[in-house]
């Protein structure tokens, strides 16, 4: 009998836990200057988490990203992909500290491997700002989608060192490699490829998709046309 009672008071004990630390994801965040978004999602990769709002008529997205940077000088990075899942083609937010000293957000085209440079993106941009709380960047801003989009092509990283003002290359650890997915901004729901496995969200609903219907969903957004500057990746 005490055995027993022994078993499920641990049984009891581990449940609380893990409730605990659900309710401790994306939200329970609190932001700065009264920002507050609609859904939220933590990501299944590297610690972080996507917040956002959404207007599907207008295109018209805020959001928040967070993620802790390997340290305090390092960068963290956010981007849409138009045309693919994966780096190349992404229209990237990368925030990190700036050579004044002050936490600051650039925007990135990555069309290759390589260094990046800071340019122009496919998406019209506002608001751009970040800040350093707890261990994490804080980055946020709003982007134009093209009116109707509803699920893009998301991915994001973090990186531990910025020179010159430029951010340098990543690891390429798993968990790096497979910092990717697709968010449905409308359903207020995360969709990740099959190699990511399921992230989770505290939105209230949880469609979860198949690959084949995630490809379906990728034909939804049109194709901006992408700035032609030579800028490459990390």
């Amino acid at each position: 009998m005490a055995v027993f009672q022994s078993l499920l008071l641990l049984v009891m004990l581990s449940a609380v836990a893990n409730f605990a630390s659900a309710a401790g994801g994306c939200s329970s965040i609190t932001f700065s200057s009264n920002r507050v978004y609609s859904a939220c999602s933590d990501l299944p990769q590297l610690s972080s988490s996507l917040h956002w709002s959404y207007d599907a008529a207008s295109g018209n997205l805020s959001l928040a990203f967070v993620a802790p940077p390997p340290n305090p000088d390092g960068w963290v990075a956010w981007a849409v992909n138009p045309t693919a899942q994966g780096m190349i083609g992404c229209q990237a937010l990368i925030a990190f500290r700036q050579p004044d000293g002050k936490m600051g957000v650039k925007t990135y085209n990555i069309i290759g491997y390589g260094p990046v440079s800071e340019g122009p993106i496919a998406f019209q941009t506002s608001g751009l700002e970040a800040e350093y709380v707890d261990g994490a960047i804080r980055m946020y801003g709003k982007l134009k989608l093209p009116q109707g989009t509803t699920t893009v092509n998301q991915v994001w990283q973090v990186g531990a060192t910025v020179a010159n003002g430029v951010p340098q290359k990543h690891d390429f650890k798993p968990e790096n490699l497979e910092s990717k997915g697709t968010v449905d901004l409308v359903k207020e729901a995360t969709a990740v490829s099959p190699a990511l496995g399921m992230a989770s969200s505290s939105t209230r609903n949880k469609n979860f998709r198949s690959p084949n219907s995630i490809m379906r969903m990728h034909m939804r957004m049109p194709k901006p046309a992408l700035p032609q500057a030579p800028v490459t990746w990390l």
